[in-house]
């Protein structure tokens, strides 16, 4: 039995580390998981940020060549023409051409290489807007042949010419990266697909994974679940058997007092072996009621007990003048009480027919059993002659009595004596666990 009962143990313990084991798995992948997601979609983000970066150092690239290309435009129209409107549209490209040399050399402020462009283009756009300057300033003399001169210079193409050139330089090593950069995007993109494709799989995994786990969890249980019911029944069968044995052999042991109680002629000692004789039959009914019964192991229904023994006992006396009031509520105690409940029970009730009832007249033995409380309570009472005037129960404790107080104190309560107007009254009262 200690081998089968291991097997349940056993079972239980690996059914937890396998739970745990995939608690612990399940973590760790989600935890691995959503740092692989979130490093992705981090890489993915910056990714795409270069590549919006990319896209807007062109759009300034081109909108410096546009200002530039405006002050140029503004320039010849006013050297033809003379219209002052037009030197203020050279100042709006002007000023054009300058925040879009802040916005590169703020965008760009990472790369050394465009730096370097852009501070030579710079330059050249310095060298470009002088010469513009220089032709308005002639042409505002009154003579457009003097601005003409000076663009026939020609460092004012020549620094266009530079501008444009730097601007191609920039614009195509942006093109370059902004290539590199979609090529990142790509790939961190086909890195965030793979990864939700290796999550969804490992969740899947995990998925069947707990289901097989689950079903071999709930065959281990089926198992032990069996195998509890086998020692259940084992156990509660040796138990009825030990019961049935204990019952049998009280009743041989109380068949030789009843004998040897036939055979002796002393009055005081056939009384004492009667008596004897009635105790040994109210232990034997507590083991004939655990064996018999549907009671839980270990438990003793004290109320059933009471009322049955009280009519076995009153009824054994064979007078119809003694009537039997009973007061019993059922209660379920721990079998370890249920033999000195007997004996008090057996003493009590024994005491009662032979004091408390006389055979010149109708009698009435009242038994209860019940709740007080947190405590539980046995009283037998009688209407008879009652206990003497000068009965004292420190002094004139009978055996009987005796034994009752330690059968009481052995189920850790106490004895009580009561004198009513009419009759006795005895009871016991102990916890009720």
């Amino acid at each position: 039995m200690a081998q089968a009962g291991a097997v349940p143990s056993i079972s239980r313990q690996a059914a937890r580390e396998r739970a745990f084991r995939l608690l612990a798995g399940t973590v760790t992948a989600l935890f691995l998981a959503f740092a692989a997601l979130g490093g992705a979609f981090l890489w993915y983000d910056r990714a795409a940020g270069w590549l919006t970066h990319a896209h807007e150092v062109r759009i300034e690239i081109e909108g410096l060549r546009l200002s530039l290309t405006e002050a140029e435009s503004a320039q010849r129209a006013f050297i033809l023409t003379g219209d002052s409107q037009f030197t203020r549209q050279i100042e709006g490209a002007r000023t054009a051409a300058a925040i879009h040399i802040s916005a590169l050399e703020r965008l760009t402020a990472d790369n050394p290489e465009q730096l370097e462009r852009l501070a030579r283009l710079q330059a050249l756009m310095t060298t470009r807007m002088e010469v513009i300057d220089q032709t308005i300033a002639a042409r505002r003399t009154g003579s457009p042949g003097a601005a003409i001169q000076i663009i026939g210079e020609g460092r004012g193409v020549e620094a266009m010419h530079g501008v444009r050139a730097i601007a191609a330089e920039l614009e195509q090593e942006e093109r370059r990266l902004q290539r590199q950069r979609e090529h990142q995007v790509t790939v961190v993109r086909s890195v965030i697909i793979a990864s939700l494709m290796i999550f969804a799989a490992l969740l899947a995994l995990l998925f069947f994974k707990a289901l097989r786990d689950i079903s071999l969890d709930r065959e281990a249980e089926a198992d032990v679940a069996q195998q509890l019911r086998r020692l259940l029944d084992d156990r509660t069968l040796l138990l009825d058997e030990v019961n049935h044995r204990v019952k049998n052999s009280l009743q041989q042991i109380a068949s030789v007092v009843r004998l040897q109680a036939r055979s002796v002629e002393h009055a005081d000692a056939r009384e004492a072996l009667n008596r004897t004789l009635d105790r040994i039959i109210a232990v034997g009914r507590v083991h004939e009621q655990m064996y018999k019964t549907d009671d839980a192991i270990g438990a003793f229904d004290a109320g059933r007990y009471t009322e049955a023994l009280a009519q076995d006992l009153v009824g054994s006396l064979g007078r119809d003048d003694v009537a039997l009031e009973t007061a019993i509520e059922h209660a379920v105690l721990d079998v370890k009480q249920a033999v000195p409940l007997a004996l008090i029970l057996n003493e009590l009730i024994t005491n009662a027919l032979k004091y408390g009832c006389p055979p010149d007249r109708a009698s009435t033995i009242r038994v209860a059993f019940g709740t007080e409380g947190e405590l539980y309570r046995l009283s037998v009472a009688d209407n008879g002659e009652g206990l003497p005037k000068d009965f004292s129960p420190a002094q004139r404790k009978s055996l009987g009595m005796r034994a009752v107080e330690a059968l009481a104190r052995q189920l850790g309560g106490r004895f009580e004596i009561e004198q009513p107007k009419a009759g006795a009254s005895f009871a016991v009262v102990f916890p009720r666990s």
